[in-house]
């Protein structure tokens, strides 16, 4: 038993950065200089993504009337 013997890599199961998994728009809004470093984007792309949250609610809530809906009309 003392023959046993395992050959693992450093890092067997990192994943590799040579795949390209998709649009990078936190490596986007570093390379185009709008930002420091990818940590700052993340920051960058979660404050949008409230603001588009925040502007939807208010489009959503003032784009109801206070008059009720008229009847159905019956055929």
């Amino acid at each position: 038993m003392s023959d046993l013997r395992f050959d693992t890599g450093d890092n067997e199961f990192a994943s590799s950065r040579d795949t390209s998994s998709g649009f990078d728009l936190a490596g986007k809004l570093v390379e185009w200089g709008l930002v420091s470093d990818r940590q700052q984007a993340t920051y960058v792309l979660i404050g949008a993504g409230v603001l588009a949250l925040i502007i939807a609610f208010f489009l959503f809530r003032s784009s109801g009337s206070d008059l009720p809906p008229p009847p159905p009309i019956g055929v």
